[in-house]
């Protein structure tokens, strides 16, 4: 699974876009499927949704794409690996997706594309950011 870190890594900084599939843009599915896209493993893709992808289908999507999740629910820190991706809500419903890290500071990370940064960015996963947790999935490659 490192693999598919190291893949996302390399596009830290990268532009945030709506529906960005990359080389150079992303948005936050568009990263988790450009990883696993590098490595080798072609996803089915699902681009046609809106500001909330809650609306059209997100989980239903994720799970078609990278199976039934491991965990649902907020997580305990050792039930994560690095390359797991966390389907993530910020109000009510999960509408983000974030791929683990192991932090280069110690402890684990998370690397996503975020709209508010305008790009992909790399920090550390904080005890806020597992109570967003709504579902853990494992997809090996």
């Amino acid at each position: 699974m490192s693999a598919i870190v190291a893949a996302a890594r390399r596009h830290v900084d990268a532009t945030f876009r709506h529906r960005g599939r990359g080389p150079t843009r992303f948005d936050c599915a568009g990263i988790v499927w450009w990883a696993y896209h590098v490595c080798g493993v072609d996803l089915p893709d699902f681009r046609l949704y809106g500001g909330e992808p809650h609306q059209d289908g997100l989980l239903r999507h994720v799970t078609a794409a990278l199976g039934k999740p491991i965990h649902v629910g907020m997580p305990q820190p050792d039930q994560l690996q690095p390359g797991d991706v966390l389907l993530m809500r910020f109000h009510e419903e999960p509408h983000h997706l974030a791929i683990v890290a192991d932090y280069v500071l110690g402890g684990l990370g998370m690397i996503h594309a975020d709209g508010h940064a305008g790009r992909v960015i790399e920090h550390r996963l904080a005890d806020e950011h597992l109570r967003m947790i709504t579902h853990v999935f494992r997809r090996p490659l």
